[in-house]
């Protein structure tokens, strides 16, 4: 320990956690025979147990508990009020673990000078704090404990942890966002690619779509040679009506569209002498023909270059 004092807790020195070592005069220090139960019921059986041996009522303390290889119970007891006051002024930067200052102290006889008192412990783990170290030469008699330093043992291996149960600390998770870097940069790559993909195949259906719109203008303006080209959609509706519907170019355009034949499938339509004639991909023009010969339809079929086939009926 190489600094001691009083200091505001945000000015604590940096450290990766946050202990506290309980002043013997407030942590009891006990050893219990109790029947091997599941912890939950254990800690029920503690207040019982412990109420011959506390001079302070056994409700207002909190008590902490470990199971020992021998089958002993180590139970540390503090005061509740004292520990939840500690608790609350360290709330910007809460402990990780606290420990009775008695358990620093190795197995056997031993005494830890602290502040004028002495902190005493016994073979059987007992343990009890002296105002007056003085006392302790005393209470020992001829063969005096090992005496201990506080620097010596601060950072040793301790016993059982106080905060349990309410005071027990809250997992905080602590991602660290160097390891996932890569992973990052690949998930974006891969999204970029997605995107861009996306980005490609709506400009393709957009050249499709404005392909086969040329393609209609073509086709009106050739049946109609003469006629300005606004809306050729429209236009043939209003044609159709006017002649008091043409079903045999509707009924043939609705063979198309219940095909579920995807506007850039098809590259050009064509209306003649009664005959639509449509250019489009080999799988639209083989779903386009199911249809037609599930109505007893067989249209003629030839290349029409470019990959794609010219349907007729």
């Amino acid at each position: 320990m190489t600094e001691a004092g009083v200091c505001p807790v945000d000015a604590l020195p940096a450290a990766g956690q946050l202990e506290w070592l309980i002043h013997p005069a407030h942590a009891g220090v006990h050893a219990l025979t109790l029947p091997r139960q599941s912890p939950a019921r254990l800690r029920t059986l503690l207040p019982h147990a412990l109420e011959d041996e506390l001079l302070a009522p056994v409700a207002g303390l909190h008590l902490a508990m470990q199971r020992e290889n021998d089958g002993r119970v180590a139970v540390r007891s503090v005061d509740r009020t004292w520990l939840d006051s500690w608790r609350q002024r360290f709330t910007a930067r809460p402990p990780a673990a606290a420990w009775a200052l008695a358990d620093l102290l190795p197995a056997g006889d031993a005494q830890l000078p602290l502040g004028g008192g002495v902190l005493l412990r016994t073979a059987g783990s007992e343990a009890g704090w002296l105002d007056d170290a003085a006392l302790a030469g005393v209470i020992a008699g001829d063969k005096p404990p090992e005496q201990f330093d506080i620097d010596e043992l601060a950072l040793g291996p301790c016993h059982v942890n106080v905060l349990q149960g309410e005071f027990a600390p809250r997992a905080t998770p602590r991602l660290d966002w160097r390891q996932w870097r890569r992973t990052g940069l690949l998930a974006g790559v891969l999204l970029t690619l997605l995107l861009i993909g996306q980005i490609a195949r709506w400009w393709e259906l957009r050249h499709d779509v404005d392909a086969l719109k040329r393609g209609l203008r073509q086709s009106y303006a050739a049946a109609f040679p003469g006629e300005p080209v606004v809306d050729p959609a429209l236009q043939l509706a209003s044609k159709l009506r006017q002649r008091g519907g043409d079903t045999g170019l509707l009924a043939r355009l609705q063979q198309i569209d219940s095909s579920d034949v995807a506007a850039g499938a098809i590259g050009r339509i064509d209306y003649r002498n009664g005959e639509l004639a449509v250019e489009l991909t080999p799988a639209a023009a083989d779903a386009i023909s199911a249809r037609l010969a599930a109505n007893g339809i067989t249209p003629k079929r030839e290349p029409a270059g470019d990959g794609r086939v010219r349907l007729q009926w």
